[in-house]
């Protein structure tokens, strides 16, 4: 593993155009609903990384065919109506949650065909049961568990659908119902129950099958989705267009905020289809201000010297990607804070809230973790003294980042702070590269803000 990586900080005002990686949820929705469509998609902007590739991998292994040009961020693929080409496949979905759990039921959809799933070790301990029982009682699949049951490794024997109800337990991942959703009206008129499921996600993928071409869904108050029969379309361009990561995005209003200035991220709508929007909202209380125009936001903060607020509790539980943004900056926001609502986030890529609680203890951050909850009081100059003990020592103070892409980002935007106020490095961040999950050019982006 290489050394861990110090974070310069960044000493003037923010002045930047940011050009955002496309959004890793809608780049491997529309990959999927592009190979169940009649006819060839092309995804501009789409996302190459780590979680994408796996699933044009997978993609292929079962016999789908496409054209990527990485340099254009292009993926042209061939639909074939709801088919799929190969009975049998292995199938490795590494440590991605989007491919996991939509490329299960996927593949549900070919009766007699036969698929054998495995991932990263961290994938072994994640939830799916909820999405595997669901298939189950559809009469879509059956399950052979190599190891522990209702997870990975396992042998999915495909039945197909023909419709029908389900209860869906997507409380650990709202990816459990989209996965549902955006497979199982292949077979007939479906009706999915699933009560405590976060919507904003699952408003996404909606917005997406009505792109390719679904009608729209029946959805009641009481988390009942009616889907009639579809078949998918490409879109009548023939293109569908990725937009940015709004989650990525929040590392760059995290640190407009922290920093002052002006950002401005070009091909943002004004009504994004990503949840994880309104995490400008949360930054808003501490001055962030936006201007979203018709193909371009406008990020900025006056008076980053008064960012400082007093105590809230905020529920993070529809845009949990970004609780850890908000959580790494804690430090200098002013005082305590209670995150609630991110109970599910201890199954993601590692246990997020035991991590962040463990790595802003050892920043010197007074920290309560409970079970869906993570209470920080700032200590600002326990920070700088920690800092300038392990500077003399000739170190750094060093974050944990535990495989977790959202970890080594969130701490970055920490480091460029300048804290020690002589522009030196005082944070380093170990396995950087992990950021390639969702944002492999991560830090030369945030490099070149530094030399705006």
């Amino acid at each position: 593993m290489l050394d861990p990586l110090p974070i310069p900080p960044i000493r003037g005002k923010i002045d930047a155009t940011l050009a955002l990686p496309g959004s890793k949820s809608i780049t491997n929705r529309a990959l999927i609903l592009a190979a169940l469509s009649a006819g060839q998609t092309r995804l501009d902007g789409a996302l190459f990384s780590r979680d994408t590739k796996i699933m044009l991998t997978a993609l292929g292994d079962l016999g789908f065919k496409f054209v990527t040009n990485e340099a254009a961020l292009t993926i042209e693929i061939d639909g074939l109506d709801g088919a799929i080409p190969n009975g049998e496949a292995i199938i490795d979905v590494g440590n991605a949650g989007t491919a996991a759990r939509f490329l299960t039921a996927f593949v549900a959809s070919k009766a007699g065909g036969i698929y054998h799933f495995d991932g990263d070790p961290a994938m072994r301990e994640r939830p799916i049961s909820g999405l595997l029982k669901a298939l189950i009682d559809l009469g879509a699949a059956e399950f052979e568990f190599h190891k522990k049951r209702d997870h990975f490794p396992f042998t999915l024997i495909a039945k197909g659908y023909q419709g029908g109800e389900a209860l869906v337990d997507a409380r650990a991942s709202s990816q459990i119902l989209s996965a549902l959703l955006l497979s199982a009206p292949l077979g007939g008129p479906v009706k999915l129950t699933s009560p405590d499921v976060r919507q904003h996600y699952v408003a996404l993928t909606i917005g997406l099958l009505q792109s390719f071409g679904a009608a729209s869904a029946d959805i009641s108050q009481a988390g009942e989705y009616a889907l009639p029969a579809t078949r998918y379309s490409a879109p009548k361009s023939g293109n569908y267009a990725i937009e940015p990561d709004l989650s990525a995005a929040s590392y760059f209003f995290a640190l407009t905020l922290i920093q002052g200035g002006l950002l401005r991220i070009p091909n943002l709508s004004q009504k994004p289809l990503q949840g994880d929007a309104l995490f400008i909202d949360v930054l808003s209380y501490h001055g962030l201000c936006l201007n979203a125009k018709e193909d371009e936001w406008l990020v900025s903060c006056k008076f980053p010297n008064e960012i400082q607020k007093g105590h809230r509790e905020i529920d993070f539980s529809h845009i949990s990607d970004t609780f850890l943004t908000y959580a790494a900056i804690s430090p200098l926001l002013g005082e305590s804070v209670s995150i609630t609502g991110i109970g599910h986030t201890r199954y993601q890529e590692t246990d997020r809230i035991k991590g962040m609680a463990q790595e802003l203890s050892k920043l010197g951050q007074l920290v309560k973790e409970e079970e869906g909850t993570l209470t920080i009081g700032p200590k600002p100059r326990e920070l700088r003294a920690r800092a300038l003990q392990a500077r003399e020592a000739g170190n750094l103070l060093t974050v944990e980042t535990y495989q977790d892409h959202r970890f080594a980002m969130s701490f970055a935007v920490l480091g460029s702070y300048d804290l020690l106020g002589d522009g030196k490095p005082w944070l380093a961040i170990k396995d950087p590269n992990c950021s390639a999950k969702t944002f492999p050019d991560f830090f030369n982006v945030l490099e070149s803000f530094r030399d705006a």
